[in-house]
């Protein structure tokens, strides 16, 4: 693109033309050319995707970072949903939820059919990460809780599909063709729980 062009394309967008801005735009198109001006504008965007999705199921969070794909697609709600630290003292500071949640006395091994022998929901969330690495058992014991309570709504977590999670642990498979590990796990019940 000549500098007239440039010129002339710049003053019909922006009406006075500066010097450095010929400069500019002369650099842009003849310097670098228009393909490595495209390739950095589309490199800019570049997320994970997983990193601001919350409030989906766990198939369509991992799937594809729906919330810059999709705009405006209905997700279920989690506004409510609260994180173990708030659970594990709950019976003490927050006693009608608790006893609402139906938390009070139930092994971690009946609502999610194996694991942590003899232990409540409660004491799995008091467990160090070496008893419960990456603290995947509070986080499905609160995420139950939260169920319980409807704060996250069932179209986002089922009890099958926690369940699904802790028997799967170190693989479960939202969708065909990816598996998450304990962390990755973790980091999805934590975008359920906002508060």
């Amino acid at each position: 693109m000549s500098t007239q062009n440039t010129e002339s394309l710049t003053r019909s967008k922006a009406g006075a033309l500066s010097t450095a801005d010929v400069a500019r735009r002369h650099v842009l198109f003849k310097g670098l050319g228009k393909g490595a001006a495209a390739a950095t504008v589309l490199t800019v965007g570049s997320r994970s995707a997983m990193a601001t999705v919350a409030c989906l199921s766990p198939s369509a969070s991992a799937s594809i970072n729906l919330t810059h794909s999709r705009p405006g697609r209905p997700g279920g709600s989690c506004a409510n949903g609260r994180t173990p630290g708030f659970w594990q003292n709950a019976s003490s500071t927050h006693p009608a939820d608790w006893a609402s949640s139906g938390a009070e006395g139930k092994l971690f091994s009946v609502c999610f059919l194996s694991g942590f022998p003899g232990k409540t929901l409660k004491q799995v969330m008091w467990m160090s990460g070496g008893e419960d690495p990456q603290q995947l058992g509070a986080h499905l014991s609160a995420a139950w809780c939260n169920l319980q309570m409807g704060w996250v709504d069932s179209t986002v977590l089922s009890l099958e599909v926690l369940r699904a999670m802790w028997a799967g642990q170190n693989n479960y498979s939202p969708v065909v063709g990816v598996t998450w590990t304990r962390d990755q796990t973790v980091t999805y019940l934590k975008t359920t729980m906002p508060l």
